[in-house]
């Protein structure tokens, strides 16, 4: 475990500032990288998380170098950055989500090449390089999260070049081919090979991206490891580069999921729901996760079987996302002609086949949701990793669970039932084959998933990447 001072830096901050009720009150954010890095945080002395602030209060509590104690005054140094309008279209609606998310989701026709987000997204990344390293008086270690910042550890490299950097990729790395195609990608990846160590969910998302770097002239060297992929030699400095899967806060879900209140709620819901058979599935609003084919799937049972009318309902939850793109607008505007078209041929007076709810809801409240549902269907068309699979599995004692084999966690979850989700009818199989498998069987499926949830957890996430960080120096 480390035991240095850590400077965290990410897109996201970990705890908001909020008017309520005419008062200021501090929230926890919600997401995986909160609940498992914030703790750490706390244990350690003298560590700083640098974010974009984006609560309406956040700087009336700030101090003069825009930073506050969290989550009380013995905490930890939480240090906000500021961006103004065309910073946040250009940086993160801008260059993050129509350049970077596109393409490293392989939707290259989608992608958005404006060298005037460009230049605003390496500017922003300059403006948190800059906020780190007012932070930055020795030994510290400095992580930096996600695809939003992938140029800030050379940035920080050139001012301090000793300094020990990290970075950790969420999304998937895509084929050379497809990466080539970004006009400043050769920056892109000066940026993170500027880092020490690299760390990406799988495997294939590891090689993707040391074949990349091959590609525009780093020299690579692979490995066997179970974890370590392999070393990329780039300007004479050396990056490491592991395959490690973003894990999740078993014991804390599972512990809420047997209290007595979730229980209830979950009951609630199965009595109000006049279906047998219910199935649950959780997405942000993107193109990237299946909705639509998800929900064909959903009419291709119902007209393959027949028996199964007035037997299930799909609850198809989806926040909200991105909401200044156009394209995001119309997708959630065909879903909704979707979702109305296979009700409106199949309902009856008291059953739907879907119920479909719009808007963000705090993890807590899909516990019930998860707990009533027989099995989720988890099918995106392509995926980093997908902590929702991971969470309804904590939250179960014998759920299945419909998985997109384009999934990152596709690579763990080996007990799940997948399916390819451009392919409708097999989807609909995969669904038909969840609900009707004996007793037994989906028991040993289930088993089998929860084995590697509960140990692959967030905890162990967060401590093998630490360990292996620190083996580097040690060496």
């Amino acid at each position: 475990m480390i035991n240095k001072s850590l400077v965290m830096i990410s897109n996201a901050e970990p705890y908001a500032h909020k008017y309520y009720n005419n008062k200021i009150v501090q929230e926890k954010q919600p997401g995986g990288l909160t609940t498992g890095l914030d703790p750490l945080m706390q244990d350690l002395d003298n560590s700083v998380w640098v974010a974009w602030a984006r609560g309406e209060a956040d700087f009336e509590v700030t101090d003069k170098n825009n930073s506050i104690k969290v989550p009380d005054e013995n905490g930890y140094k939480l240090k906000r950055i500021s961006l103004d309008k065309t910073e946040e279209n250009g940086f993160y609606y801008g260059f993050s989500n129509q350049t970077l998310w596109p393409i490293c989701h392989n939707f290259i026709t989608k992608a958005n090449f404006s060298p005037i987000n460009w230049q605003i997204y390496k500017n922003v990344n300059k403006k948190y390089a800059k906020a780190a390293l007012a932070e930055i008086n020795g030994d510290e270690m400095i992580w930096v999260q996600d695809y939003q910042l992938s140029l800030v550890p050379k940035y920080i490299r050139e001012e301090n070049p000793e300094a020990k950097i990290a970075h950790f990729w969420h999304i998937p790395w895509p084929p050379f081919e497809i990466f080539n195609t970004i006009p400043w990608r050769r920056e892109i990846l000066a940026g993170l090979l500027a880092a020490d160590l690299i760390g990406f969910h799988t495997k294939n998302q590891a090689k993707n991206f040391i074949e990349t770097a091959r590609k525009n002239g780093a020299e690579v060297n692979y490995n066997n490891k179970s974890d370590f992929i392999g070393v990329i030699d780039y300007n004479n400095h050396k990056t490491q580069v592991i395959a490690l899967p973003l894990g999740i806060d078993f014991n804390g879900l599972n512990k809420k999921a047997k209290s007595k209140e979730v229980k209830g709620k979950a009951e609630d819901l199965k009595k109000y729901y006049s279906a047998n058979r219910l199935l649950v599935a959780v997405d942000r609003l993107d193109y990237t996760k299946g909705i639509t084919q998800r929900l064909q799937a959903i009419d291709k049972l119902l007209e393959k079987y027949p028996e199964y009318k007035e037997e299930i309902t799909l609850i198809q939850r989806i926040a909200p996302s991105r909401v200044h793109i156009p394209e995001y607008e119309e997708m959630e505007n065909e879903i909704d002609r979707t979702i109305g078209d296979i009700n409106g041929r199949y309902q009856t007076a008291d059953w739907q086949p879907i119920v479909y709810y719009k808007g963000s809801v705090p993890q807590d409240e899909l516990l019930p949701y998860f707990l009533a549902a027989d099995a989720a269907l988890i099918t995106p068309l392509i995926d980093g990793l997908n902590l929702v699979a991971k969470e309804y599995i904590a939250v179960k004692e014998n759920g299945q669970l419909i998985l997109s084999e384009f999934a990152g966690a596709a690579n763990q979850l080996e007990g799940a039932i997948f399916t390819n989700p451009y392919d409708i009818d097999a989807t609909a199989e995969a669904i038909a084959k969840a609900i009707s498998s004996k007793a037994k069987v989906k028991q040993a499926r289930y088993e089998q998933m929860l084995k590697i949830v509960k140990k692959q957890d967030i905890n162990w996430w967060r401590d093998k990447f630490l360990k292996t960080w620190d083996d580097i120096y040690d060496k």
